[in-house]
C-alpha cells in the first residue's frame, strides 16, 4: 500500500484544502507516512509572501535531489496558490515535479483534480471526517477585495460562496466525527452570499450553524473591516455558541497608507468597529494583521500604526514586512523601505505588542473563562478559551469538554482552576 506525505504552507484555507486531498488519498488506499518513506509527496503552496515562495523552491529542490539519490519519492506534486498564478510557466520551471494542481472554487473540482492526477479509484462519496476537537469548514473560495498588495484574488480567483446546504452537511459530518469547535473559513467571510444576491447571507448562515446539535463552539476567520457592521454584530451577539474572538486585519494605522492599500475603511471606522465589538460581547479578543514598510509609508505613518496598538490593545498581532507580489499594483509603487528600516519597524512593533500581550495576560488573573479542553497528559489539561488564549489546568479533564476556569497565574502560560 503506497504512503503519502503532505507539507502545507500558508493560511488556514490551505490547511483545509490539504485535509480534503488527504481524505481522498486515504479512501483510495494510501496511508500517511513520513517525508522520507512516502511514495507520493505533496506541497500545498502560499503566494502571499516572498518567503513562502522561497520555502516552496527549497522543498521542491530537496525532494528532487532525494529522488535522484534514493528513488523516493516516486511522485512529487505541487498544488495551491503559486502554480495557480501560471500553471504552464510553473511546469516549465519545475520539470522535476510530476503533477501540478492549482486552486479551485469547489470541493468537487478539488477531488476530481487529485483523482485524475494520481489515477486514483475512490468508491462512493469522499468522507471529510476529523479526529480533531477543532475543525475548519470553508464557506467561500477566492476574494473580491483586490487590495493593492495582495495576490490572493489572482491566485484563488473571485469570491464564490459554497451552497449553504453543503456547508451545513459538512459541519454536521465533522461534529458527528468528534469536532466540538467549528471554524468557518474564507478570505473575507463577511461577503458570504453576496455573489448570489444574499445581503445578509453571512449572519443567516451563522445563525443556522449555531443551532446544530453537538456544536460547542463556533468561530470564523477572516473578517474584512470594510464589510463588518454593527447590524451584523448585533445578530451575532445573540448566538449561543459563538466565541468572542474577532480577527480584524487593520494592516496599517495611517489613513493615507490604508487608501493606497485600497482597504476601503479609515482608522476611525476601524476604531468604531472595535468599540461596537467591545460593547456587544463580553471580554472579546481582537487580533489583527499588520504590514510594515508598505511602499511610500513614512516613519510618521508607521508611528501611527504603533500608536494604534496602544489604543486598541490587540490580543495578538501577526506582523509581516511588505513583500512585493508580481502583478499586484503595489509592486509598481515607489518608496520601498530599506532592509534596515524594515527590520527596525517590525522589531519595534513586535516589542510593543509583547508588552501589551503581557499586560493583558496579567489582567486576566481572577477572571473566568470557558475553556475547550484539547489535550491532557502528565496530569495537566490544556485548552483554549473562547478568546483563543491557551490555559493549563492541573487536573485530568475529558478532551472535548468546555469547562469554566478561573485564571490564577499569568507567569508564562495562563494557569487556571475549575470553578
Amino acid at each position: 500500500m503506497p504512503g503519502y506525505f503532505f507539507s502545507t504552507l500558508g493560511c488556514q484555507m490551505n490547511k483545509s484544502d490539504s485535509e480534503v486531498y488527504a481524505h481522498v488519498l486515504d479512501q483510495a488506499g494510501y496511508y500517511p507516512t513520513t517525508e522520507d518513506d512516502a511514495d507520493v509527496v505533496l506541497l500545498n503552496t502560499c503566494a502571499v509572501r516572498e518567503a513562502s515562495v522561497h520555502k516552496m523552491e527549497s522543498k521542491i529542490g530537496q525532494w528532487v535531489a532525494n529522488r535522484k539519490k534514493t528513488g523516493k519519492p516516486e511522485k512529487i506534486g505541487v498544488i495551491g496558490c503559486v502554480p495557480a498564478i501560471g500553471i504552464k510557466e510553473f511546469k516549465k520551471k519545475h520539470r522535476g515535479v510530476d503533477f501540478v494542481l492549482g486552486t479551485y472554487s469547489n470541493r468537487d473540482e478539488m477531488i476530481a483534480a487529485i483523482t485524475s492526477a494520481l489515477e486514483l479509484h475512490v468508491q462512493g462519496t469522499v468522507a471529510l471526517s476529523t479526529s480533531a476537537v477543532s475543525a475548519f469548514v470553508p464557506i467561500t473560495f477566492g476574494c473580491n477585495c483586490f487590495c493593492t498588495y495582495c495576490i490572493v484574488p489572482y491566485a484563488r480567483g473571485r469570491l464564490v460562496s459554497r451552497p449553504e446546504s453543503e456547508i451545513i452537511a459538512e459541519t454536521k459530518q465533522k461534529i458527528e466525527a468528534g469536532a466540538k469547535e467549528i471554524i468557518l473559513l474564507g478570505q473575507n467571510v463577511n461577503e458570504y452570499g453576496l455573489d448570489k444576491g444574499e445581503k445578509d447571507g453571512f449572519a443567516s448562515l451563522l445563525e443556522k450553524v449555531d443551532e446544530l446539535e453537538g456544536l460547542k463552539r463556533l468561530k470564523f476567520i477572516t473578517s474584512h473591516p470594510k464589510d463588518m457592521d454593527r447590524a451584523t454584530l448585533e445578530r451575532l451577539s445573540k448566538l449561543k455558541h459563538l466565541a468572542p474572538y474577532f480577527h480584524l486585519p487593520i494592516q496599517a494605522g495611517s489613513d493615507e497608507v490604508l487608501r493606497r492599500m485600497a482597504r476601503g475603511y479609515t482608522k476611525a471606522k476601524y476604531l468604531e468597529l472595535v468599540a461596537n465589538i467591545r460593547g456587544l460581547f463580553d471580554n472579546p479578543a481582537i487580533t489583527t494583521d499588520i504590514i510594515v514598510g508598505f511602499p511610500g509609508e513614512t516613519r510618521e505613518q508607521y508611528d501611527e500604526t504603533l500608536a494604534l496598538l496602544d489604543k486598541v490593545r490587540f490580543d495578538q498581532v501577526f506582523v509581516a514586512m511588505y513583500s512585493p507580489r508580481p502583478g499586484t499594483p503595489a509592486a509598481k509603487m515607489d518608496g520601498v523601505c530599506s532592509h534596515e528600516e524594515l527590520h527596525y519597524r517590525i522589531n519595534t512593533l513586535l516589542d510593543k505588542q509583547r508588552e501589551i500581550s503581557k499586560k493583558l495576560s496579567e489582567e486576566s488573573v481572577d477572571l473566568t473563562f470557558d475553556v475547550l479542553v484539547e489535550s491532557c497528559d502528565d496530569g495537566v489539561s490544556r485548552g483554549n478559551s473562547g478568546q483563543g488564549r491557551l490555559v493549563e489546568i492541573d487536573e485530568i479533564l475529558p478532551v472535548g469538554e468546555i469547562v469554566r476556569v478561573k485564571i490564577v497565574s499569568a507567569s508564562g502560560r495562563l494557569k487556571g482552576v475549575l470553578v
